[in-house]
This record gives structure tokens, sequence and C-alpha cells, in this order.
């Protein structure tokens, strides 16, 4: 049975393609295995809640943090204030960059008493950090 040229180009063109990919799929692999994993460094977070001042049956704090890797402030981080839900979920209530020595500063605004916590949800040189959890005590 004969095949016509068409066929027999397809093919050999085919069959070079899947070649040229199983060779740069191969080398890929390779290079991952020379290149050793980064390693992260630690970070610390920690967390501070003003005295809360209430005014119209609304609480009003400040709710600020620090943080750092070796004791040094990581600046321009991005760092999530979470809110502690009824039933013990954390929610997501703002995010802050750091400022210039690691600090970030949250005003809330609350009606009931909550726990708070703040979360760096790392990067590829940083580690995850989160912090001590605080209450802010609602006034009446």
């Amino acid at each position: 049975m004969r095949t016509s040229l068409k066929a027999r180009l397809g093919a050999v063109a085919a069959t070079a393609a899947l070649a040229t990919s199983g060779v740069m799929a191969a080398s890929g692999v390779a290079d991952a295995a020379a290149h050793p994993a980064i390693k992260r460094l630690p970070t610390t977070l920690t967390v501070h809640a003003s005295a809360p001042v209430t005014r119209h049956h609304v609480t009003f704090a400040r709710i600020s943090g620090r943080l750092s890797s070796h004791h040094v402030g990581l600046r321009h981080k991005v760092v999530w204030l979470e809110r502690q839900g009824p039933k013990g979920h954390w929610f997501v209530v703002q995010r802050e960059r750091t400022h210039r020595h690691g600090v970030v500063v949250y005003r809330i605004r609350e009606r009931k008493t909550s726990s708070f916590r703040l979360v760096f949800r790392g990067s590829p040189n940083l580690k995850r950090a989160v912090s001590a959890a605080v209450t802010v005590t609602a006034g009446k």
C-alpha cells in the first residue's frame, strides 16, 4: 500500500515535534534538580490594641503591629487584619502595607466585643506569620 508524500512528511514533522518537546521537558526537570530550593526567612508579627473609646454606642480602637525578620522591620509588605466570627472562623476585615520600620496600623469601629489578629501571608523569600489574638471590648 502506498502513502502519499504529504502523509509521510506530516508523520516526519510530527515525530520531530514530539522528540523536541520531550527533550525540552527533560531539560526542564534537570534544571529544577540542579537549583536547590530557596530557604525562606522566618518572620515575626506582633500585635497591640489601644484602649477602646466609646461614642454613641460605637467603639473605636486602633490595632497596630510590627512585622520583622531577625529583629529588622520589613517595609512595604501586605498584612491582613482578621476578625473572629461567632463560630470561630477568621474573616479578613482590612489590609494595609507596613510602613518604613515594619509597623502597620488599623483603625476599627465595632458595636460588639470582637477578637482580631494580624496575618502576613508570606512571600517567596519570607515565611508566613500569624500574630496572637487581641480582644477589643465594646462599651455600653
